[in-house]
């Protein structure tokens, strides 16, 4: 054990048996159970305060209430009693056999109290009590089952480790457990062993108490001791011998020192403070020591070293008791009970690195040793007047018997193997010893002996030796301090002790070490006022604050002493400094004047007004101006140039806005710019932060040849939507292609079409985005006429291409027809260049119609309602019959339009003929019942079409039936339908003479005819001729007209068809003047008049082409936007 302070506390002896004792929360106060009484002694000073007699029979327990307003005590009469704090008993109650421990709840007003048989829970103290006679196994939240099958005698909990860091183990609360077969457990809360093994002692355990910060452990029993452990049970020492068996061990709960109070079975009452003594060494800046609980809540079995400059540590765990520490340079050692453990430092010599030591021997020897040092290759114990010296293997190689007992040791460096250890004696004398085997010198070769240096007259506290071993400093037991040359044995001077060593001093408060800085500063100022900067160096060597190193450094480098200013800003790492002194070494071996050396170290030092002044008291202005215009000081600069030229005032104006700008200043750097005439450097500064003002301003004054600047503005100003600026800029410098794309890019379309109907070299330019932004806007027919406008035919006729096609596969076919008549026209002004997209024309013509006729039947088959009537239905269905197959367009839906208005309408041939086509086509499921429900009732009608619906050829008179196509089947001639219902107008086509064209022909028409033949036919006498041509199966010819009958022909008769080239124009004779008949100037179809009408009336244009009437011939023309 360290050292433990016996006080006399209680005498009781040999009356009674001590069975408990408990103290106050507050530690004011120990209950002590002996006899049948229980006695109330003064916890500080053990003076006997009252016996309280209250029990018939022994006391076997008292407890105190954790809030120390209630103690009990319990006996072998069966018995407890509660006693308030004024020790005044309150209520007793009883068990049915004796009492044998007491212990209230720390959180609710419960008392426990265990007698032999059972126990009892007492609660809400004064209210009620209950007995458990018997232990449900049940109910127990752990069973620990104890080995041997011995009795436990004592058990103890103790409270979870507090942690001072984030960086400790975690530690648990734990049990100890102890049995008369003397061993002791340690359990966590669930009953798992902490330990693999239980710690057997050599005695029988009665009482085991844990100190209040949980991290020592008091053991008592039949040994006649008490013994302290570690929270896990290593052994640490022993507290105190008694002379009979020690029963119970109490911990005073608030004492510094730790209080242990121990009770034995003869009556005896000891009280024993815990001192641990400090277990520490230190070597230079490393600092070790044994831990203690005191300072950082531990046990004494780890060891912490640390780095006094570097603020770093580490912590080294033994698993044991720490009895010896000791360090020198990398080396540590530490003495264990039974062994020695030798450490190396591998890392931490950095500033910001990390100490780290490893174990690099172990000596399996227990030593005796009051005083432990260790060197480099070996390890010095002394005991008494003996020094020992091993080596790091635990062989003994040297041993030194002195005079008398020594006071102190110390290890003052020396090579490796052969280092110079100090040694202070009780009777004053200091020896120098050797302890190498080794030759150093001729002097201490092979010398067993110690040199004797120094003999005072008193014992001697503590010694030390220079850097340069030539002098000694000794300090005694009265605390003088003397300092001798080592040489002469003078005394050089002699104090008190200060307590430092160099600069620093290291205070040790108890358990913690200090190192406090003390600075020479006083001594280094009178070095520098006498301009002694070498001696001031060196004092400052010995340990000065970094203030101290600055003010020399900067007043050498003042005084242009370059080397000591260079030493002095490398100790307090300035490296500017240190720049500044390359600088000034540089600028002498340069030979620059003086006045130039002084300035350069007065602009570093921030002190430019003086510098100035320097330079311009030698003459030098221009370095004056440059000095301050480098430093953005320009009013400073103004006044060093006041009579400098205009350029110069402007280049000064020009720094002085670059300075502005780099310090966020840009405004000012603008107006700077502008006033200093550099516009196109305050143009970009403008457009950069947004001043519309200021770009207004600079617009005014920017020339039309700074025609860069000025689309820089002009792009500012469409950024900030002020077009109208913008379009200003552009036109004062005629750049007609911007001001069109700022107009296509705003979306300012009238304005752009304004531009390219003015210049029409940017139609492209215009129109062009213009088709791709209808484009993007799903108006592909707007955008498909603005690619045509804009000359990218091939982009237009795509994007028909594609609209026509998603017509088709959506089933728009309404839209398929009216998109594949604009691709047809496409394909018919292209022609003229190229005669072979003729056939295209044709085929997307002929589509356009079928899509179109095809729309109603798709819509009839499919809708529920449809707005056209069943013979315009029939009629469109017939005419679809006749055509070729077309994609996309269903044979099933034409034949079953035919078939059902055909049966309802009385076309019961056309009904039957239909039906039985549509029995080998692949009729779909929802029209496969109609189909053979129509197929059996027209079985019942006859096999003909009602007359009414025959259609009627207007050139031979004759009827032809409902399935004769496109051409009469009699005469061949070819039907004219309306667009509108698809009937058959009395319209004939005929030709004119080759030799005479269109527009001859045309004249001749629109002339009046003679009056003698206003009703001029002349298909009739043709008729005559083509019935007895029909009649003879002869093959009818063209009707060709001369002047003379184009000159006969009444105008109103005629509908003529211009169609663009290379197509002819087309010539209609209505053979029944009394049906009108109109045709489309769009597309050329021809339609009743009424019918006509009509839709353009209800839809507002066309409805085949979807033009409006009042819009020009070209369909190309594009509308305006």
């Amino acid at each position: 054990m360290e050292r433990c302070q016996t006080s006399a506390f209680i005498g009781l002896r040999a009356i009674h048996c001590v069975y408990d004792l408990a103290f106050k929360p507050d530690g004011s106060e120990l209950l002590v159970a002996a006899d049948n009484k229980v006695i109330i002694y003064d916890g500080i000073d053990g003076t006997l305060l009252q016996v309280l007699k209250g029990h018939k029979d022994l006391v076997y327990a008292v407890a105190w209430s954790h809030d120390g307003g209630t103690f009990a005590s319990g006996s072998a009469d069966r018995s407890v009693i509660l006693w308030t704090e004024q020790h005044e008993g309150t209520l007793k109650y009883s068990h049915s056999d004796a009492i044998q421990c007491l212990a209230f709840s720390p959180v609710a007003p419960l008392l426990l109290s265990c007698a032999m048989g059972d126990f009892g829970v007492f609660r809400n103290i004064f209210v009620e009590y209950f007995f458990i006679k018997e232990y449900q196994n049940d109910d127990y939240v752990a069973k620990i089952e104890r080995p041997g099958g011995e009795a436990v005698w004592a058990i103890r909990f103790c409270a979870p480790r507090p942690q001072d860091d984030a960086s400790r183990r975690s530690s648990s609360e734990i049990l100890v457990v102890t049995d008369w077969n003397r061993r002791v457990g340690f359990y966590d809360l669930e009953g798992n062993p902490v330990k693999r093994d239980d710690m057997v002692l050599s005695y029988d355990p009665t009482c085991v108490e844990f100190i209040p910060s949980g991290q020592f452990l008091l053991i008592g029993g039949s040994g006649r001791q008490v013994t302290l452990h570690t929270r896990l049970g290593t052994e640490i020492g022993t507290v105190a011998q008694m002379d009979t068996w020690v029963w119970c061990i109490r911990v005073r709960p608030v004492s510094n020192p730790n209080t242990v109070v121990v009770g034995c079975v003869d009556g005896t009452i000891a009280c024993y403070n815990l001192m641990f003594s400090t277990i520490h060494g230190l070597h230079k800046e490393r600092y070790a020591f044994r831990t203690n609980y005191l300072f950082f809540r531990d046990n004494m079995t780890d060891v912490v070293v640390q780095h006094l400059i570097h603020h770093t540590m580490t912590r080294i765990r033994c698993n044991d008791l720490v009895k010896k520490v000791a360090i020198y340079g990398h080396k540590l050692a530490i003495q264990l009970p039974d062994r020695l453990h030798i450490y190396r430092q591998i890392k931490g010599d950095g500033e910001n690195e990390q100490l780290e030591y490893t174990l690099s021997e172990q000596i399996n020897k227990a030593f005796d040793c009051s005083l432990l040092v260790v060197c480099s290759n070996h390890l010095i114990l002394c005991d008494e007047r003996r020094l020992q010296c091993y080596d790091h293997k635990g062989l003994k190689q040297r041993e030194w018997r002195l005079d008398s007992a020594i006071r102190y040791i110390k290890v003052i460096g020396g090579p490796p193997g052969r280092e110079t250890i100090l040694i202070g004696l009780r009777e004053g004398q200091v020896t120098v010893l050797l302890p190498n085997l080794f030759k150093v010198c001729k002097l201490f070769v092979d010398n067993p002996f110690p040199v004797h240096v120094l003999k005072l007259n008193g014992p001697i506290k503590c010694i030390d030796m220079s850097v340069t071993r030539k002098y000694i400093a000794v300090v005694d037991d009265s605390g003088l301090c003397a300092v001798f040359d080592a040489n002469t044995k003078e005394v050089l001077f002699e104090g008190f002790v200060v307590g430092f060593s160099g600069n620093k001093v290291y205070c040790l408060h108890i358990y913690a070490m200090q190192a406090i800085e003390v600075p020479f500063s006083n001594q280094l100022y009178q070095y520098i006022e006498k301009k002694e900067y070498q001696k001031a160096y060196e004092l400052a060597c010995l340990g000065v604050t970094s203030e101290d190193w600055e003010i020399l450094a900067k007043e050498a480098i003042e005084d242009l002493e370059c080397g000591i200013a260079k030493k002095a800003f490398a100790r307090v790492k300035d490296y500017r400094s240190l720049q500044l002194v390359h600088e000034i070494k540089e600028m002498i071996a340069a030979n620059e004047p003086e006045y130039i050396l002084r300035g350069h170290i007065l602009c570093y030092d921030g002190k430019f007004h003086e510098a100035a002044a320097l330079y311009r008291e030698n003459g030098d202005d221009n370095r004056a101006m440059q000095l301050f215009t480098d430093l953005h000081m320009f009013d400073e600069a103004q006044e060093v140039m006041a009579s400098a030229s205009g350029e110069t005032q402007r280049m000064l104006m020009r720094k002085r806005a670059d300075w502005a700008q780099n310090s966020n200043q840009p405004k000012i750097a603008a107006e700077m710019l502008i006033s200093s005439g550099d516009l196109d450097k305050a143009v970009q500064l403008i457009t950069e932060n947004d001043w519309m003002d200021l770009a207004i301003n600079v617009m005014r004054k920017l020339e039309r040849s700074d025609v860069d600047s000025l689309r820089k503005l002009a792009g500012y100003f469409i950024r900030k939507s002020e077009f109208n600026l913008a379009a200003k800029i552009y036109g004062n410098i005629n750049d007609i292609k911007a001001m069109a794309q700022m107009h296509v890019a705003a979306g300012h379309w009238t304005d752009a079409f304004a531009i390219a109907d003015r210049y029409p070299k940017f139609v492209e330019d215009v129109y062009l985005p213009y088709a791709r932004h209808l484009a993007e806007r799903d108006q592909f027919l707007e955008a498909q006429k603005a690619y045509h406008k804009a000359g990218r035919d091939q982009e237009a006729l795509r994007v028909l291409e594609q609209l026509t096609a998603n017509a088709v596969d959506e089933n728009r076919f309404a839209d398929a027809g009216y998109y594949h008549w604009l691709l047809s026209m496409q394909y018919l002004e292209r022609s003229k260049d190229n005669p072979s997209l003729v056939p295209k024309f044709q085929e997307s013509a002929k589509l356009a119609e079928v899509y179109y006729a095809y729309d109603a039947i798709f819509l009839y088959c499919n809708q529920p309602f449809t707005r056209h009537s069943p013979e315009t239905l029939l009629n469109m269905a017939r005419y679809l019959a006749a055509q070729k197959p077309v994609p996309n367009i269903s044979q099933v839906l034409i034949n079953y339009t035919m078939a059902r208005i055909g049966r309802e309408l009385g076309a019961y041939k056309l009904a039957r003929d239909t039906l039985d086509r549509l029995g080998s086509l692949r009729v779909p499921p929802r029209l496969q019942r109609d189909v053979e429900l129509m197929t059996v009732n027209v079985r019942a009608k006859p096999f003909s079409d009602a007359e009414d619906l025959l259609p009627v050829c207007h050139r031979c008179g004759l009827n032809n039936p409902l399935t004769c196509g496109m051409k009469c089947v009699h005469c061949k001639t070819g039907f004219e339908h309306s667009f509108a219902t698809f009937e058959i107008l009395p319209l004939i086509e005929f030709t004119i003479d080759g030799s005479i064209s269109t527009e001859e022909a045309t004249s001749l028409i629109e002339s009046e005819p003679p009056l003698n033949d206003s009703n001029f036919n002349p298909f009739q006498n043709i008729s005559v001729l083509i019935k007895i041509d029909v009649a003879l199966q002869k093959k009818s010819g063209e009707v060709c007209l001369s002047r003379d009958d184009l000159n006969r022909l009444e105008k109103g008769q005629v509908i003529i068809l211009h169609l663009p080239e290379p197509l002819k124009t087309r010539f209609l004779f209505n053979q029944m003047p009394s049906i009108s008949v109109s045709k489309c100037p769009s597309c050329n179809k021809v339609f009743h008049s009424d019918d006509f009408e009509m839709a353009v009336l209800q839809e507002g244009h066309c409805p085949f082409c979807r033009s409006v009437q009042e819009r020009p011939d070209n369909p190309y023309a594009l509308d305006d936007p």
